[in-house]
């Protein structure tokens, strides 16, 4: 079996956690930072702060809380 992400619900892609442990698909928790007024953890609602690092071809996504 494998890990489904809680936004989509499906097979983890590219996946990333965030500070307060959950994880998520990379471009779901792209589209619900970006559409969420509150900025926040779609499980906990607990604060969200990230930046994308793009070096070359290489796409980092970090976040702080």
């Amino acid at each position: 079996m494998y890990d489904s992400c809680p936004v989509c619900l499906g097979r983890l892609r590219r996946q990333v956690k965030t500070p307060c442990k959950h994880t998520f698909c990379k471009n779901c928790l792209c589209n619900v930072y970006k559409l969420s007024p509150a900025k926040t953890c779609p499980l906990c609602r607990a604060p969200l702060e990230y930046y994308i690092s793009k070096r070359n071809s290489t796409i980092k996504l970090v976040f702080f809380s």
